[in-house]
């Protein structure tokens, strides 16, 4: 488990996407990129410190991103410990080059992500 389950993404909700993208970039200095085929904009931080996040017009309430080197045995001890699997292990993108994603709910109803590369 070294080396894992820290926050690595965060998702935004997006509701408005030119004054989301000027608040963002002029705000906080963030370059923020379309992601090509989607309504999501990716948030970079310019020094390359810190975690990246999206705007995502899908989400209604922002949702972590909890960074894991095996997403279907975290998904296993999820349900084991009362939790929800709400979306099974997904390539990003077509042919995985941005890794893998799942959902899942806690216990206490809140929605979260994992993220591995594999």
């Amino acid at each position: 488990m070294a080396g894992e389950a820290y926050i690595c993404h965060v998702i935004i909700p997006l509701r408005d996407r030119l004054k989301s993208k000027d608040f963002y970039q002029k705000v906080f200095g963030w370059v923020v990129e379309e992601r090509p085929g989607t309504f999501i904009l990716d948030l970079l931080p310019p020094s390359g410190k810190g975690i990246s996040a999206e705007l995502n017009p899908e989400e209604k309430a922002i949702i972590p991103s909890i960074y894991t080197t095996d997403i279907e045995a975290k998904l296993k001890l999820i349900v084991e410990l009362g939790g929800k699997i709400l979306k099974d292990k997904t390539p990003i993108d077509e042919k995985a080059e941005f890794g893998y994603y799942a959902l899942f709910m806690d216990p206490n109803g809140n929605k979260m992500c994992l993220y591995s590369k594999v």
